[in-house]
């Protein structure tokens, strides 16, 4: 949150950003998510793939996914633009989800699989990655109780990063833990008290473990798998896939168990592996709902 001291050293150009941002907002929201969702989804799939950086999207599937001719990979492609236009379309909307009218829009499966987690009163790991509207996942988390906090990514513009802070906290009582050293204090302070921490896994960094995803090598974040290792917590994998317009369906898979006896370094980098094959496995299940513009394998230096 933005305090008095920060707000003159924003430039003015994130201020007309975010107050464009806020008009934009404000017209979606009248829309219902039924509309917004349907207005967000024809402007991707109509903008999306003529903007630049979907070369990377194509470059990618290419690489990882070379049995798709290019006619398939172009579905794919529209159908991403399409569920990030709506994504985009539906921050606006977030609190309707809530409504008991619009429950109706998130189903969950295997939802025994967390509740015997928290029933066991350990806290742990909920690791997910770019699906459909991933913003459903605190959502879903919090309609059924589970005390959690959610690592994000602060949007480059200030402004717009609280705008969506405070759009989350209508729907949520999760913590929002910004990536970080700061954050990592905050993780820390989440899992001594045996609650939950929310992580999306599937981006690139410079640093971390060289896993392989689709059998070439990413380097990985090793935070789950050495947060679970060290407080001896499961971690606890879900997916999302978007179904017909603004609904969702969330599935709990079977958790992972660390070693504790085991020698460090190998189990962090075997249950690193492990959520690297889950993700690949969830996207070649349903290609079109993970984010491709991510450049998650460095074939290409540029957008």
């Amino acid at each position: 949150m933005i305090v008095d001291s920060e707000l003159a050293k924003i430039s003015w150009a994130h201020r007309f950003e975010a107050y464009g941002a806020r008009a934009v907002f404000a017209l979606i929201r009248p829309l219902g998510i039924k509309n917004a969702s349907n207005l967000g989804g024809f402007l991707g799939r109509t903008i999306g793939p003529r903007v630049g950086v979907t070369r990377r999207a194509r470059t990618n599937l290419t690489r990882v996914m070379p049995e798709l001719n290019a006619e398939a990979r172009e579905k794919i492609i529209l159908a991403m633009w399409d569920n990030f236009g709506r994504t985009i379309f539906e921050y606006p909307l977030l609190d309707k989800f809530i409504l008991p009218k619009n429950l109706e829009r998130l189903n969950i499966v295997g939802l025994e699989h967390l509740q015997t987690v928290a029933a066991a009163g350990r806290g742990g790991l909920i690791v997910s990655g770019h699906f459909a509207n991933w913003e459903m996942l605190p959502l879903i988390a919090h309609l059924q109780g589970i005390e959690s906090g959610a690592v994000y990514r602060s949007a480059n513009n200030p402004l717009i990063d609280d705008q969506i802070l405070a759009l989350r906290a209508k729907v949520s009582d999760a913590v929002q833990i910004p990536k970080g050293a700061k954050g990592a204090r905050g993780i820390l302070r989440l899992l001594k008290a045996k609650k939950f921490v929310m992580m999306l896994i599937d981006q690139k960094l410079n640093d971390g473990i060289e896993a392989t995803l689709f059998g070439h090598k990413a380097m990985t974040t090793s935070a789950p798998a050495g947060l679970a290792y060290r407080n001896q917590i499961p971690i606890v994998p879900v997916s999302l896939v978007r179904g017909k317009g603004a609904s969702f369906t969330l599935t709990v898979h079977t958790p992972i168990e660390t070693d504790g006896n085991a020698e460090a370094l190998g189990e962090i980098t075997r249950v690193t592996q492990e959520l690297n094959d889950f993700l690949e496995a969830r996207i070649r299940e349903c290609p079109s709902q993970w984010f491709w513009l991510h450049d998650r394998w460095s074939f290409t230096k540029k957008g």
